[in-house]
Formats: C-alpha cells, sequence, structure tokens
C-alpha cells in the first residue's frame, strides 16, 4: 500500500513490553513469515497511520523497520505503562492502542472503528463477548488520568476506563467485513504462535 496514510492525523501505540509468562520468551522478537512478530504488527499498521510507537520494555531489544522506538522508563509493568509512554510520545489527538502479538489486524476493522471517534476518551470493541481493551483507540484525555493511577502504583487499563468517558462498539458493526474476527485474535501461547506460522491465511 502507497500513497498517503487512510488516518493521517491519526498515531498507532504498539505495546512490546509483557512479560509474555505463557510465551516462554520475549513475544516482540519472535520470528514471524520472514520477519518479527512486533513488526508484523507494525507492517500492518504503517500504511494506515501518521506513525507507529513501539513501546518496549528495555533499550535495544526491539528493532523495528516500520516504526519509531520508545522504551518504558518507570519500575512499574503492564499495559497502562505502555499506554501512557505512547500517548506521551505522540501527541496525536487520538492513538489506536494494541499488542505485540495480534499480527492479525484488519484495516478496515480498525477504519471502522475510527469512524466512531468523537465526543469520547476511547472507543472500544466488543469480540467474543469481551471488551477489547488492547484493540482500542484511546484520547490524549486519558493521558493524564493514566499519569495519575499510574502515580497511585495502578497498572489497570480497566481502572482507567472506569473514569474515561468509553464508547463500546458491538461486535455486530464488524459483521460485514471480512476476516474481522481474525483483527483481534492474539498469540498468547506457544500452540498459539505454532499454529499462526503454519497456517498460510489471513
Amino acid at each position: 500500500m502507497s500513497g498517503k496514510p487512510a488516518l493521517p492525523e491519526l498515531d498507532a501505540v504498539v505495546l512490546a513490553g509483557g512479560d509474555s509468562r505463557c510465551m516462554g520468551s520475549d513475544k516482540a522478537t519472535l520470528p514471524f513469515r520472514g520477519t518479527t512478530l512486533v513488526d508484523a504488527v507494525a507492517g500492518v499498521l504503517a500504511p494506515m497511520f501518521r506513525r507507529v510507537l513501539v513501546i518496549a520494555r528495555e533499550p535495544g531489544l526491539v528493532t523495528s523497520a516500520n516504526a519509531e522506538i520508545f522504551t518504558d522508563d518507570r519500575p512499574l509493568h503492564g499495559p497502562l505503562v505502555g499506554l501512557a509512554r505512547g500517548l506521551a510520545h505522540s501527541g496525536a489527538p487520538w492513538c489506536f492502542v494494541t499488542t505485540c502479538d495480534m499480527p492479525f489486524i484488519q484495516p478496515a476493522v480498525v477504519q471502522e472503528m475510527a469512524a466512531h471517534l468523537g465526543d469520547c476518551d476511547a472507543v472500544v470493541p466488543e469480540n467474543g463477548g469481551r471488551l477489547q481493551y488492547l484493540h482500542a483507540f484511546n484520547s490524549q484525555s486519558c493521558l493524564p488520568r493514566a499519569e495519575a493511577l499510574l502515580e497511585q502504583g495502578s497498572t489497570s487499563l480497566r481502572a482507567l476506563l472506569s473514569q474515561c468517558e468509553v464508547t463500546q462498539l458491538d461486535e455486530d458493526i464488524f459483521r460485514h467485513l471480512p476476516n474481522a474476527g481474525q483483527s483481534f485474535l492474539d498469540l498468547d501461547t506457544t500452540e498459539e504462535y505454532r499454529s499462526a506460522l503454519d497456517d498460510p491465511s489471513p
């Protein structure tokens, strides 16, 4: 895909600082279809957004041809740390926030979500009866709330969104889009990772 980004005023933030306990090794740097898992995710998002920011835990651990790399500098760990760091480095009014283990993100799903950005702090889709906090749009209005929670020692995304005006998107909104459900697939375990490597689709 070439030309102007589909969402030229917005950025994407990819969280790559997780513990990867179920996988047994760092997910972000795992080989995936000729690149690494984190770069595969960034490669899907790069044509859509102004910038892609990857938030890693340690300097030099993660590289990406499709993104800018930033590191966490807090002693706390968790997705809220990465979300706050990404929003702070971005400055875009909205960021699409996801993780490095979701390589099948569907651009059409993300664009459908972007159509619902407006008078709220976050846009969070539902899939499989669960809200997908790590496949969501967060506005800059989330940043001061996230920083305040981190100062209190909390790293909970749910705690953040409980303080925000959230637009929840029912999964029926995406049913007309081909392969919409694949957008929310995350590779949490070694078995899921190996299955994704063996599966020629999407």
